[in-house]
């Protein structure tokens, strides 16, 4: 049983389905993603930290493979390579540290000049005085790629809980016995904690170690496409010894992260943005690219990633062998598909007899899309529902809408179509489409258009 919707969560569901086991999961929320899996920036790092961890480790191998994860869950990747910039002596300094630690890392990196920098990305500021130039680096979409986890992994048997708090956990003698929620009891031979903020609290209610857990806020602004069409690398600030600091990343839709910030918070609801932080948002990353200071800035949000006393968490409890802790504070996209493998070798060392099912599906059929289909009108002409474009912004279709609507865990709320789908996620952030989307949501899950869940807590009119 998995404790936790998340891409860690849900990448661990997915490998483990693909077995003989039983697997199940359960979330609090309604839909996956719903916390710091949508509320990330999307880059799936070559290199994050020091040599010779677990979590480096983890990211050394799926580094290599996103191209193949992703061409088979119909997840958007690009490998485009990114550039951290030194401003300053001072940067330039530490940024040579950092040169050094990613060479240990075995991972791809090149020294770049001034002049360098500025070719490899002209948007740049001409302040640089240095830079590396990582290669490797490429950008994902995390909430698609968390669907899509979950929805291969529901394919393959494995039985998704939502709205379903865990509020108790039973033991017999020092082992885990079953998951309690406010509507079921759930007995499991193993619990994989993957609750991300929630993990110290699974962790305690099961009798285990004290864990820390807390949420620490990041705020990001996002630049629309004009700005983003002009952008060809993720731009890194230099790292600092408590930070990685706000930068300025490309995603797959086409627009364009600022930030994020880093304040560790209380309460884990809270993902409110404020004027002075996102202003101070922008002034950063406009220190890198000078640019984005003039560039159309179309929203802002917050996330809370699971900050603590580990910065990554993947092992069994001390006290509750049968618990194992899968959390991760900032890489969880970037490590999950290593992760998920890795978790599936510590259960079988640990006695799950789980060998590989040769007829579980690993690959998802792709949805067609219309913004980006090399033939639009073939689409149009094998579905005209293709050519009904719901979201103008995105080229999101009704066909691509009602994918999302269908199959195995289908998006339940206008939030959840925009996670699968973008649409909304342009310009003008759903004024156009959101009564489209709002009727075909209503029309799927049998709710009133006026009443349809916006969020997966609330209603369009709350």
């Amino acid at each position: 049983m998995i404790i936790g919707g998340g891409v860690l969560g849900t990448a661990v569901a997915e490998r483990l389905a693909r077995t003989e086991t039983r697997v199940g999961l359960v979330e609090a929320e309604n839909d996956v993603a719903e916390h710091a899996s949508k509320g990330n920036a999307g880059v799936a790092v070559s290199y994050y930290g020091a040599p010779g961890t677990l979590e480096t480790q983890l990211i050394n191998t799926s580094a290599p493979l996103w191209e193949e994860v992703c061409a088979r869950l119909d997840v958007p990747y690009r490998r485009i390579g990114g550039v951290m910039v030194a401003l300053d002596a001072a940067e330039a300094e530490r940024l040579e540290h950092t040169h050094q630690e990613v060479l240990a890392c075995g991972v791809a990196v090149q020294a770049l000049d001034a002049r360098q920098v500025l070719a490899r990305e002209p948007l740049v500021t001409p302040h640089a005085v240095a830079g590396l130039l990582l290669p490797d680096e490429g950008i994902v979409d995390p909430m698609r790629l968390t669907a899509a986890y979950a929805r291969l992994a529901a394919t393959n048997g494995c039985d998704f809980r939502f709205a379903e708090r865990v509020v108790g956990i039973e033991r017999d003698s020092d082992e885990v016995l079953a998951v309690i929620t406010p509507t079921s009891r759930l007995t499991a031979r193993f619990i994989v904690n993957a609750a991300g903020v929630g993990a110290a609290g699974i962790s305690r209610i099961a009798g285990g170690e004290p864990l820390v857990s807390r949420p620490r806020k990041g705020q990001y602004a996002v630049v629309d496409r004009a700005f983003g069409q002009r952008l060809s690398s993720i731009v890194f600030c230099t790292h600092l010894p408590d930070t990685k600091g706000t930068n300025v990343v490309p995603t797959t839709h086409g627009s364009v992260l600022l930030g994020p910030t880093a304040q560790d918070i209380e309460d884990p609801d809270d993902r409110a943005t404020d004027a002075e932080t996102i202003e101070s948002v922008v002034d950063r990353a406009a220190r890198l690219v000078p640019e984005v200071r003039d560039a159309y800035i179309m929203k802002t949000f917050a996330a809370n990633r699971p900050a603590g006393d580990e910065q990554h968490r993947l092992r069994f409890d001390t006290k509750v062998p049968n618990l194992l802790h899968c959390t991760d504070r900032s890489a969880g996209v970037s490590i999950s598909p290593a992760a998920a493998d890795y978790t599936l070798g510590l259960l079988r060392e640990a006695g799950l007899d789980a060998p590989d099912r040769p007829s579980a599906q690993r690959v998802l059929p792709p949805v067609p899309r219309l913004r980006t289909s090399e033939h639009p009108e073939r689409l149009i002409a094998e579905n005209p529902s293709s050519g009904m474009v719901v979201c103008a912004c995105e080229q999101v279709s009704s066909a691509e809408i009602e994918a999302a609507l269908t199959g195995p865990v289908p998006a339940t709320s206008v939030e959840g179509v925009r996670k699968r789908t973008g649409a909304g996620y342009g310009r003008c952030q759903g004024s156009l489409c959101l009564a489209g989307i709002s009727f075909m949501t209503a029309m799927n899950t049998g709710t009133d258009p006026a009443t349809v869940m916006h969020t997966t807590r609330g209603t369009v009119g709350s």
